[in-house]
């Protein structure tokens, strides 16, 4: 299966439109060193972030932060339109060291901001136009351009966080979906993501039929449970391969992967970079 990435691994800035005439469903999760934005122009998709699954409305801004699990798919079968960000916290380096006593980044991976959607139509409008003029400066390599869109980006950012901070005082985002066996589970997983588990063990230790029990995670995060069994196993491998010196084998075992070769293709599958080259990107990028 060939995935369809929606970012560019190797570059710090990523944007792009596509507009759907039917249901699509993305085929594994989606993980990457980067920040993600994400505006739901037209239809409705199920998102599923880390732990939690949302419905994500026209209007609706999805907020996604450094390795943070996630993945979408469609409800129904009918037309969307979205415009997807992705931006590496070095991209945005020389805005952020001209304020350093300003705050660009943690709002993004704060669970309860993952989905901004009690915005006005006219500050959908105003998000959208952002996002498209920055698509308009595509391919435009000048230093004029790159100063315009890194600061448009710069200006997105804050304007998002005082968003997600009215939300909070208005109640909170809404949209959410949870289940509380899929919680007991995913917190079973989180605990024993190096052992080996299968659907039938885990059925089993939660008292229920392994049917039911794939058929209610896929319907709860939109993943089935050996993808997001891999993605809780790619997360610690991420972790450890910035973190040590240790082999790619000895990581793929210490994660719970059975061989080398499955960890190395799990793991491009969800990065877009083999193990090898996630830790040469992540030592160019933290020198």
């Amino acid at each position: 299966m060939v995935s369809e990435y929606t970012y560019c691994p190797q570059t710090d800035f990523f944007i792009e439109r596509l507009d759907r005439n039917n249901g699509f469903d993305m085929p594994s999760f989606h993980i990457h060193h980067k920040f993600e934005i994400y505006y739901e122009i037209a239809g409705t998709r199920r998102y599923f972030i880390e732990d939690s699954a949302y419905i994500v409305n026209a209007g609706s801004v999805v907020l996604i932060g450094e390795n943070q699990i996630h993945k979408t798919a469609s409800l129904g079968d009918s037309p969307s339109s979205r415009i997807v960000l992705n931006f590496s916290r070095e991209y945005l380096e020389k805005v952020a060291s001209a304020f350093p006593e300003v705050d660009f980044f943690s709002f993004l991976t704060e669970e309860h901001n993952h989905l901004l959607s009690t915005i006005s139509v006219k500050q959908q409008n105003h998000i959208q136009n952002m996002l498209q003029r920055m698509l308009s400066l595509e391919g435009d390599t000048s230093k004029e351009s790159e100063a315009m869109r890194t600061m448009l980006l710069g200006t997105l950012l804050l304007e998002l966080k005082e968003l997600c901070r009215q939300q909070q005082e208005q109640g909170g985002e809404k949209g959410r979906v949870s289940n509380h066996i899929v919680d007991q589970i995913q917190a079973y997983i989180a605990q024993h993501y190096a052992e080996k588990l299968t659907l039938t063990g885990i059925a089993k230790q939660f008292y229920i039929s392994p049917y039911y029990l794939s058929r209610l995670f896929k319907k709860s995060t939109n993943l089935t449970l050996i993808e997001y069994i891999n993605g809780v196993r790619i997360k610690a491998a991420q972790n450890l391969i910035e973190k040590s010196g240790e082999s790619i084998t000895e990581v793929a075992g210490k994660t719970g992967f059975m061989t080398t070769a499955h960890f190395r293709r799990v793991f491009k599958d969800a990065t877009g970079l083999s193990p090898q080259q996630y830790r040469q990107y992540y030592k160019r990028v933290n020198k």
